[in-house]
């Protein structure tokens, strides 16, 4: 099973340099949060796996960077591109905790917490731009737009209207998008001829990465996710495995599912949606399609030499599919 320690050994050949990253994203993370709290409060840092900006790095030892360095504000600012889309997720979704801590509409209002959003965004986009390289720029703004456009498509829609398909469209918009340009970044300022390999491995990983995150929301608990579990439930979105799960269901078990939909959910709620996406076969079936995309991902990298970098993009595939946080 994938845990902390697997990342560490992962992260190993970029391990000074993430640690570069982590102080440039607490320092913004901080400057955010100074905008609306007082400056002597005791401000944690953001806080995460630093995925994003790890496969960054990686990315960047695969094509070939001989320094990394000049990589750190570029892999922050995808990390910063990612707490902007927290931050916006936590107002549509009513969360009041991210990473074990109040999310920033807890803290604020979600008028504050939007603009807080959007603060990251810019801080984000500013640190890419030091890169000189349009197609750079052009490409984080565009995933940034196509959160935005998968997040309007299924708005209002009832969740029984949905299909898989369009759920992995969802996924890959809203996740793989940054995964895919984080990772394909470093190879177009290298003017690397790995870009497009890089770029087909950071989109599949990404729709991998979001559909086991999916899983994790219906299986997981509030301790191991570091905020209620079903939330999805609740919310009454559609996912890959909420999808399959409804699918198999009696007419019963459909009313009683629609029933959770905008409540707080029970223990005794969350452990029948628990059984029952094991049972359904949902989860099953939707780990089966992760690994069809961590099998494309693996494709992707097979046309570049390997390194210890190269490894590690590898291993971090591997740990997408096991991880149970």
């Amino acid at each position: 099973m994938a845990t902390t320690e697997t990342l560490k050994t992962l992260y190993a050949p970029i391990a000074p340099h993430l640690i570069q990253v982590r102080e440039t994203v607490d320092s913004i993370w901080r400057d955010a949060l100074k905008l609306v709290r007082e400056p002597s409060v005791d401000i944690p840092g953001a806080g995460g796996k630093f995925l994003r900006p790890a496969l960054c790095l990686l990315s960047a030892g695969t094509a070939g960077a001989d320094n990394l360095d000049h990589f750190v504000r570029l892999a922050a600012a995808y990390e910063g591109l990612h707490l902007a889309s927290l931050a916006h997720d936590d107002v549509i979704d009513h969360a009041m905790m991210r990473r074990g801590h109040d999310s920033l509409n807890a803290l604020w209002t979600n008028h504050a917490a939007v603009l807080g959003g959007d603060y990251l965004v810019a801080r984000a986009v500013e640190m890419i731009a030091e890169y000189d390289c349009c197609i750079v720029v052009s490409k984080a703004v565009s995933s940034v737009r196509r959160m935005a456009e998968c997040e309007l498509f299924f708005f209002g829609r009832p969740p029984g209207e949905a299909v898989p398909e369009e759920c992995l469209q969802l996924a890959e918009g809203k996740t793989a998008s940054i995964f895919a340009a984080a990772c394909a970044a470093p190879a177009t300022i290298l003017n690397s001829q790995h870009e497009s390999a890089l770029w087909q491995f950071g989109n599949s990983l990404g729709v991998a990465f979001q559909l086991v995150d999916d899983l994790l929301d219906l299986t997981g608990t509030t301790d191991d996710l570091g905020k209620p579990s079903c939330g999805d439930i609740a919310e009454g979105k559609s996912t890959v495995p909420i999808l399959y799960m409804r699918k198999a269901f009696s007419a019963a078990e459909k009313a009683r599912l629609e029933g959770l939909r905008g409540n707080t959910l029970s223990e005794q709620d969350r452990q029948w949606v628990h059984d029952a996406v094991i049972q359904t076969g949902a989860v099953s079936k939707t780990q089966a399609v992760a690994k069809s995309y961590a099998d494309q991902a693996m494709d992707a990298l097979a046309s570049i030499p390997n390194n210890p970098y190269h490894d590690s993009l590898k291993g971090l595939m591997d740990f997408v599919l096991d991880r149970n946080t």
